[in-house]
């Protein structure tokens, strides 16, 4: 990452170099699978979650829940796997069992505190857009001390979207009052590059080996740029 001047910053480093020279002025962040190696949890929690509810998951069904928020993750296990909770119970369900890890064991990508704080420095707006919940982001970013490193976070429950649409991106580059085509998005599934890439965004794809349901050759086409974790960049 080279200095481009206070508030700016441009790529170097990107293994393709597709976005060398590009200027931004924010950066926006997913959150699980992108900064932080996290989806180990979901999995995790998946299958104990099923054990305990009695209840069988299908083939594929990562694919399925990709994007979509966590109220919409539990509307899932209701519909499709007959689930009897409540929502709310199935919310509450998924935060007891998940708080632990994302409060002591989801751990940054390597060079992602490091590149935050670069940013930091330089001036650039830096903001997150995920589905996580807020409990576990804000006990994630506590535990990694990187609580301060954003200005805005947006989430997909408390927006009332998912990563399918572009709301969430624009609504984060809005808070950081910064227009859309001076972000640049991080993100580590295919719905939500081409969903950065419809607010006019660039859109750089973070491969995520431990992202089952990720199909790494498509994120990576579809992207603007692809990086395998952040130290490339700082």
């Amino acid at each position: 990452m080279e200095q481009s001047g206070r508030g700016w910053f441009s790529f170097a480093g990107l293994p393709d170099g597709a976005l060398d020279g590009r200027r931004f002025r924010a950066a926006i962040f997913d959150f699980d699978g992108t900064l932080a190696t996290s989806m180990w949890v979901w999995m995790d929690i998946d299958r104990q979650f099923c054990r305990e509810q009695g209840l069988t998951l299908p083939e594929g069904y990562a694919d399925d829940l990709m994007g979509l928020g966590f109220e919409g993750a539990a509307q899932y296990f209701i519909d499709q796997l007959g689930c009897t909770l409540s929502l709310e119970e199935c919310c509450a369900a998924f935060n007891r069992l998940a708080f632990h890890r994302y409060a002591h064991e989801v751990r940054l990508k390597p060079g992602a505190a490091t590149f935050l704080r670069k940013l930091q420095e330089r001036g650039v707006a830096c903001g997150i857009a995920s589905s996580l919940n807020r409990t576990l982001l804000q006990a994630a970013l506590r535990n990694n001390g990187v609580d301060q490193a954003f200005s805005a976070i947006c989430l997909c429950d408390e927006q009332g979207t998912h990563k399918g649409l572009p709301t969430i991106y624009l609504e984060t580059a809005r808070q950081l009052e910064v227009d859309p085509g001076e972000c640049v998005v991080f993100e580590d599934i295919v719905l939500g590059v081409g969903s950065a890439q419809a607010a006019g965004m660039c859109a750089v794809a973070v491969l995520d080996e431990g992202n089952e349901a990720q199909d790494t050759a498509q994120v990576q086409r579809l992207a603007d740029g692809w990086i395998r974790d952040f130290r490339g960049l700082i």
